[in-house]
């Protein structure tokens, strides 16, 4: 199994954003190897809060294809030339191999 995961970190008050941008039926549930995917959120220091996207698939090949395929390159296609959303203050993204 391997994991992808997604940390937000937003402005206070807009963590909903993130959350429905991800949330609901949307074309990564139809890939091959998807097992599921989970959010997180919680408010931390300072009022901001998080939201962790969490991303469950049978293999990094899975994944990787994902990563490939049409529908995700021209989402994120569709915002070149835009600025970051102001809310987003922070994203990171890191995989993980699963090993039991």
């Amino acid at each position: 199994m391997f994991v992808q995961m997604k940390r937000f970190i937003v402005k206070e008050g807009t963590s909903d954003l993130v959350v429905n941008r991800f949330a609901g039926q949307n074309k990564l549930a139809e890939q091959p190897g998807f097992i599921d995917r989970t959010i997180l959120k919680k408010n931390i220091r300072r009022g901001d809060e998080e939201v962790i996207l969490y991303v469950r698939w049978e293999s990094q090949a899975d994944w990787k294809n994902w990563e490939k395929h049409p529908d995700h390159i021209a989402g994120h296609k569709a915002n070149i030339g835009k600025p970051k959303p102001e809310h987003i203050l922070q994203v990171e993204q890191n995989t993980y191999h699963v090993m039991e």
